[in-house]
């Protein structure tokens, strides 16, 4: 059952927890802190913030003088420095624009693919690190792509079949920056294995 603290971030909003200290003045390594304690009962997970303990945290520190009367009080002020915090973080906009992108597919959330020559309808080979083949995409799912090893001429080399996901090709999948590069390279190669 959630808390009050709980209840009115799920109408308004989650302020980070910097946003919180910084509504008192205080070092976010304070409340990082108190938010860590393990909830009585329950087995510990560092991943779940204790909302209980955050909001016995917030309660104490409520001072009426301050505009701080009650929790309410405290979110909406937080989530107002969450914005002018982003704000003088140019580094959020600017750094990894594409990379954290999430979609919802069976209730899960999956990154998207990272660059465009990842999506089927570019007509573009696939190159992976660590891999000497080059690929097609041959079939493409919301969250998975099928690829096949080709030929400089896009024929079909090989029977294997690699199925792999929007994470792993983010991970594995050379950008447009150095695909033709790499794509020579490795058809240079295959070549030379053909001919020897």
């Amino acid at each position: 059952m959630p808390n009050l603290i709980e209840s009115i971030m799920e109408k308004k909003g989650t302020p980070t927890l910097k946003a919180i200290a910084g509504v008192f003045g205080l070092p976010a390594t304070r409340l990082y802190s108190v938010a860590k304690q393990p909830k009585e009962g329950e087995v510990y997970d560092a991943k779940v913030f204790n909302w209980d303990a955050i909001e016995r945290f917030v309660a104490r520190r409520l001072d009426a003088d301050k505009g701080l009367e009650t929790i309410e009080d405290v979110i909406d002020k937080a989530l107002e420095l969450d914005v002018e915090y982003q704000a003088q973080d140019g580094r959020r906009s600017r750094r990894g624009a594409g990379i954290n992108k999430k979609i919802e597919v069976d209730g899960k959330e999956i990154p998207v693919r990272k660059f465009p020559n990842f999506e089927a309808d570019a007509n573009m080979f696939i190159c992976l690190k660590k891999d000497d083949n080059v690929y097609k995409i041959v079939y493409q799912t919301v969250s998975h792509t099928v690829l096949v090893p080709v030929n400089r001429d896009g024929e079909v080399v090989s029977q294997e079949v690699k199925v792999i996901s929007n994470f792993m090709l983010n991970m594995r999948g050379i950008g447009p920056a150095s695909l033709e590069l790499e794509m020579n390279e490795r058809f240079q190669k295959a070549e030379l294995l053909a001919q020897a």
